[in-house]
């Protein structure tokens, strides 16, 4: 990657949890960070803490608003060499307690969010000769979570673009990294403990300098997956070698909800 030009990233759901974490370590590292949420207040708190900190509000959602936005970037700050993409939401219960519209919604935020920011940033990194893109997974898309099915089918989807474009723009000089934290200590666990407390309390979560060291590894070695966290990646390894014995152990953590 040309070393001429500056370090300049684009960090979403940057007003809270790992989103924040990323935008302030970024900063601190001597990164120009656009920070890009949805809400604005969490956006002036956090620009707040670093003169290296631009907010940028938008819904991901809304494809020309992101066009936009990343234009603006490009524009005011410009091209950026790296993407941490973590915005998201999340809603557990039983899946078929839930309205679909609100599944669906989870699928619209986490999935279709991750695909207008590629479209949208891809070309401005290609401009610059090359860039990194971090995507932001879970354990719970390769393995099922009770009370999860929803977010986990929806950062399946994420997992599934992440492997899809380290190829298809290896030879655009883009390298794509996806961290797959297990429960991590953000705003959101919190709010998934009070809907779920059977489920997601009151266990301790990872934290989230444990996922950015993980990514930083990761970027550095090169990898397109990073599993943070004691026992994460053996969870992952126990699902792809042995998905029958995984699915009767989620079977059983199921029944005794």
């Amino acid at each position: 990657m040309p070393n001429s030009q500056p370090d300049i990233a684009i960090v979403t759901g940057a007003a809270s949890g790992i989103g924040r974490a990323a935008a302030l370590r970024l900063a601190d590292s001597g990164w120009s960070v656009a920070a890009v949420d949805i809400s604005d207040t969490g956006l002036a708190s956090l620009a707040e803490h670093s003169p290296n900190i631009r907010p940028f509000v938008c819904d991901i959602t809304d494809p020309p608003a992101v066009a936009e936005a990343v234009k603006r970037i490009s524009d005011e700050i410009g091209s950026p060499r790296r993407l941490i993409h973590s915005a998201g939401i999340a809603k557990v219960g039983q899946l078929l307690d839930q309205d679909p519209a609100d599944t669906l919604r989870l699928m619209n935020v986490i999935y279709g969010g991750t695909l207008h920011l590629i479209h949208a940033v891809v070309p401005a990194m290609v401009s610059r000769g090359g860039g990194q893109i971090v995507l932001l997974g879970s354990i719970a898309g390769w393995v099922p979570v009770p009370e999860g099915g929803g977010y986990g089918a929806a950062k399946a989807a994420v997992h599934l673009l992440a492997e899809t474009l380290s190829v298809e723009c290896r030879e655009q000089g883009i390298q794509v990294l996806c961290v797959c934290p297990p429960a991590v200590e953000t705003p959101m666990l919190d709010r998934m403990r009070r809907d779920a407390p059977a489920m997601f309390g009151p266990r301790p979560g990872l934290t989230t300098d444990a996922v950015l060291d993980s990514m930083d590894r990761a970027l550095a070695r090169g990898r397109l997956w990073a599993f943070p966290g004691r026992g994460t990646h053996a969870m992952w390894t126990a699902r792809r070698m042995a998905p029958r014995l995984v699915s009767r152990i989620i079977a059983r953590t199921i029944v005794r909800q």
